[in-house]
Order: C-alpha cells, then sequence, then structure tokens
C-alpha cells in the first residue's frame, strides 16, 4: 500500500469520534471477502461499543487455587456466572507484567479462555479476554482510548471496555476488559488467520526468539529472522527496500506515530516493551500490534521523534525518506484523528458510565474518578498542543539556526498567563523592544518560544532588569528571570536590579527534541523587563 493510498483511507476513516471512536479505518481491517458482504457485527460489540459493564462473579476451586498459587500462569479450570448465565470450564490464569502482576489475595489481573476446556463456549462471542486490574491507571480510561485511536489510525488493536468483578465471593473491583488476540481477532484485519503472533516482552526485540501465543507453525521464526536482518542492513537505499519487502511498512510508521503521540512510553518504540508482531502471511510481511497502554501520556511535550530503544523503530527513522513518511503521517493523523473536541467528549461520556460502576464498587473512588479525568484530558491538550508546536513550518524548515559560534537570536515570543492578572507588553525604549511583564496581585506569565533542537547542552541568555519584585515564601515556583518549560529558576532574584545577564543552563538528551523557552515572572508583585535583542540560545 503506498502513501497516497493509506492517506486516503485514513481520510475517509475521519474518525468522527462521538459514538465511540469506533469508525474503522478501511485500511486497518483489511478489504477481505468476510468484510465485503457480511454486515454482522464483530463479536462483542455490545461490550467494546455500546458501553455495556457485565458484573463477573469467577468461582475456582481450592485445587485450582492452589495451582495458581503454585504457578500463576498455567491455566486452571473456573465458573463464571454473568446475571443467570454460567460458564463452566472457563480456563483461567493470572497476567500482568512487573508493574501490575498481583497475587490471588491481591487485586490479580486475569486471562480467561472461554473455549479452551469447552469448545465452542463463547462470552458475548468472545473466545478469549483479559480482565485487567488497571492498578497503573485509575481513570480506567487509557487501555479503552489508546486502542481506539491505534485502529483509527490504520494499525489493527485489540478493543477495550470494563467490567466488575469478584472472585471466589470477595469484591475486586472495577476491571478493565481487553480482547484477546487470536484468531477471532485477527480475522477482522487479515484475510489469513495462520500466522504467527510473537509475544514482545520487557527488553526483547526482533533479534532475539519472541514466543508465540497463536499461529499453525508457533517454532518457526524465519520472518523474525528475515525483519532482522532487513533492520541491520547498513545501506539505507537497501535497507528501505529490504523493510518494504519484510515489514508492513505503512502500518508500522503509523505504528510508530501513535506510540510516539500518545507518549506511550513502556511500548516497543521507546522500552522495546509491551507490543505484539503478527507474520501477515497473505503477504508475507510482519505487522506490529499495540499493547498494554496504560501508561499514555505521561510527558505531553515530549519530542516527536523519541529516543528509540526499539531496533525496528530506531532502524527506520534513520533513513531519510523514512523520516519523511513519518512527520507527514504523523501531520495526517493530527488532523484526522486527533479531533480534541470529539475525542474529550468521548472520554467524558465512557467515564460517565465508569463513575456509575465505580459508585457501586468503591464509592471513594468513583468521588476522584473526574478529577483525575480532567487530568488525563489536560495531558491530552497539551501532548496535542506540542505537537502542533513540534510539526510546525518553521521548526521544521530550521531545526537549529545557529551560527558559525554556536549562538541563535530568538526573535518570536508568545505571551501565557497562568495565574491572577498579570499584564504583558511589548514595550519600546531608547530603539529597543522590551518584553515587559507585570503583577499587583499574585501572578505568575511567561514569554515563551520553542526552539527544536539536537542532543546537547544549551544556554539561554538575556539581558533583564525588575522592580519592585516580592517573591512568595510559600510559592516553591516563585521566581523570576529565565528556564525552559518543566524546569525551575536557576537562581533566585527578588528586588529592584538594573540591567543584567542573566542565563538558564540545560541539556537536550535526544535529537529533534520540542524545547519550550520561558522568560517568566511569579511573584506577589513586580515587574520585570528583557531585552529582546538580547534573547539567544548558546550551543555550549
Amino acid at each position: 500500500m503506498d502513501t497516497q493510498n493509506y492517506s486516503s483511507l485514513v481520510s475517509k476513516g475521519r474518525v468522527l469520534l462521538g459514538i465511540a471512536l469506533a469508525i474503522i479505518v478501511t485500511a486497518a481491517r483489511g478489504d477481505t471477502p468476510a468484510h465485503k458482504g457480511d454486515q454482522k457485527s464483530p463479536p462483542g460489540e455490545d461490550l467494546f461499543i455500546d458501553g455495556y459493564i457485565p458484573s463477573l462473579h469467577i468461582q475456582i476451586p481450592d485445587e485450582g487455587v492452589a495451582g495458581l498459587r503454585r504457578n500463576p500462569r498455567k491455566y486452571v479450570r473456573a465458573t463464571v456466572k454473568e446475571g443467570t448465565i454460567v460458564y463452566t470450564n472457563v480456563a483461567i490464569h493470572l497476567k500482568g507484567g512487573p508493574g501490575s502482576f498481583r497475587q490471588l489475595d491481591d487485586y490479580p489481573a486475569f486471562t480467561l479462555n472461554f473455549d479452551r476446556f469447552a469448545e465452542g463456549q463463547r462470552f458475548h462471542g468472545l473466545k478469549k479476554m483479559h480482565l485487567n486490574n488497571s492498578v497503573q491507571d485509575r481513570t480506567f480510561l487509557s487501555e479503552k482510548i489508546s486502542r481506539e485511536l491505534f485502529e483509527a489510525a490504520g494499525v489493527p488493536a485489540p478493543r477495550a471496555g470494563n467490567a466488575k468483578v469478584d472472585f471466589n465471593g470477595h469484591e475486586l473491583g472495577l476491571y478493565v476488559l481487553v480482547e484477546g488476540v487470536n484468531k477471532q481477532f485477527l480475522r477482522r484485519y487479515f484475510k489469513d488467520t495462520t500466522g504467527n503472533v510473537y509475544d514482545g516482552h520487557s527488553q526483547s526485540d526482533v533479534t532475539r526468539g519472541l514466543p508465540t501465543n497463536s499461529g499453525e507453525n508457533p517454532r518457526d521464526q524465519s520472518r523474525l529472522r528475515a525483519l532482522a536482518a532487513a533492520v541491520r542492513e547498513s545501506d539505507l537505499k537497501t535497507r528501505l527496500a529490504s523493510l518494504e519487502q519484510t515489514l508492513d511498512l505503512d502500518r508500522f510508521i503509523s505504528f510508530i506515530a501513535m506510540e510516539a503521540m500518545l507518549w506511550h512510553w513502556d511500548g516497543y518504540v521507546m522500552n522495546r516493551n509491551n507490543f505484539r508482531i503478527y507474520h501477515d502471511r497473505d503477504s508475507n510481511r510482519m505487522v506490529f500490534l499495540p499493547h498494554g497502554l496504560d501508561q499514555i501520556l505521561t510527558k505531553p511535550d515530549g519530542p516527536i521523534f523519541p529516543p528509540a530503544a526499539g531496533l525496528v523503530a530506531r532502524s527506520v527513522l534513520e533513513i531519510p525518506e523514512a523520516q519523511r513518511r513519518y512527520r507527514e503521517r504523523m501531520a495526517q493523523l493530527l488532523t484526522n484523528v486527533f479531533n480534541l473536541v470529539a475525542i474529550t467528549n468521548h472520554i467524558q461520556k465512557v467515564a460517565g458510565r465508569i463513575e456509575v460502576a465505580l459508585s457501586e464498587t468503591d464509592p471513594q473512588a468513583a468521588a476522584t474518578h473526574q478529577q483525575r479525568v480532567l487530568r488525563f484530558c489536560r495531558r491530552l491538550q497539551q501532548r496535542v498542543h506540542s505537537i502542533e508546536r513540534q510539526l510546525s513550518p518553521a521548526l521544521a524548515e530550521n531545526p537549529s539556526q545557529f551560527d558559525n559560534a554556536g549562538i541563535m537570536a530568538i526573535a518570536e515570543w508568545q505571551p501565557k498567563i497562568d495565574l491572577g492578572n498579570p499584564s504583558l507588553t511589548q514595550d519600546h525604549e531608547k530603539g529597543r523592544t522590551l518584553l515587559h511583564i507585570s503583577t499587583q496581585d499574585r501572578g505568575a506569565a511567561s514569554w515563551r518560544s520553542s526552539a527544536l533542537l539536537d542532543n546537547g547542552q544549551y544556554r539561554l541568555v538575556a539581558r533583564m532588569k525588575t522592580q519592585g519584585v516580592v517573591l512568595g515564601t510559600e510559592d516553591q515556583k516563585a521566581g523570576v528571570g529565565l528556564r525552559i518549560s518543566r524546569h525551575k529558576f536557576g537562581q533566585k532574584i527578588s528586588g529592584d536590579t538594573d540591567w543584567i545577564l542573566v542565563g538558564f543552563d540545560f541539556d537536550v538528551q535526544q535529537d529533534q527534541s520540542d524545547v519550550e523557552l520561558v522568560c517568566e515572572l511569579r511573584a506577589l508583585r513586580g515587574d520585570v523587563w528583557f531585552d529582546l535583542k538580547s534573547l539567544k540560545l548558546i550551543r555550549r
């Protein structure tokens, strides 16, 4: 699939997210015969689209409990009740990684397979599902929203919903219910579902043998080895050609773009964790699938080219043509998928259902849930705005405008008020332009600019004058001067000062980092002026 056709397909999807972010991009599911004339809804639509939250009563006999204590990952038999419906001989084991795994006596997460010991048994049409304890995401939203966004971006993703759970008569509370990765899931996207699904776990990569959890020839690692050989090719043109033959590159570019846009720090790109790879035997190429999306948006201002630990991601982004396609794809996704109004409206609708369920199982969590949701939406908004800045043509065309001496003048600054009613003006004095901030009653305001910087050490400098600055002793963030976003002032200045030269030193850890530069006053009262002509960034 070429980039133009892919873009067209994603644009057709446009993701009008009002109901459930569930308009499926044509490219994501594939043009299979099963979808051409079959109007039957996929199994589990009531759980994942309509928002039904079932109450599940899991009963495991004593011998099964003992078995799980000996080997938590080995299936035992259980009975699952939902209202008047009873599912018997359900295969169940514990699940979870280093941060989320809990023992049976705590807050365990489960994998349930309804078909393994009782052929043909289904739960709302599903053969396999997971019950995640969501201990690392108490909004219970990250998995669902992320997976819907991945799918809208053209990346196959198992769906997520919620369920209330009790185990052997002990109420556990609200869980995140996630669709299992099996042939039933694969059939929605691929003509051939017989290929291997490789399980990417902590610090694993394509250069190592990966376990399989689905597939008719689980010991076959040949296509994994072919992909490993392609990413190690030293000649970039040859590497690109090899990757096109072994990897669904268009989908992979969308995959890594979505991981970066959602800042999925614990995924494949940044941490070589929480991923699946499917060998699509119809195209004979590998397709990456997202997994473990409960810790997103932790760094809203993260760079759009994040530090790549995953070998395939690093290898792809070293190729200039792939870099161009990646940046172009991110711009497409920002326009066609990241519709802030639609997403936040959808989040509030889902959150409303979650709060009703929480009120029945954990009233204290229900009381604080809305504040968690608001913070989640705020981080999403900050992330979208950061990506917009980083994709701006000015930054893209001139990521570093340093002269031969390693100095860059910063001429474009935007005002921002964070607290109170301070004033921000551009004053003119003796042929100079001064960035002026004034507050008379506890205020915080700043002039801000952005620079796209490569790895290295930098110093932001300016000439500054203050008058009557009084800092609040109880405000640890109080200060006046220069800094960068998410960092504190380097020194405390107050009172009256004539024109002095001030500076702020900082490090950039990776190339193509979007750094927000700040000239700020945060005080009980006072004035500060920054000489615009003196505001410079020095590469040390």
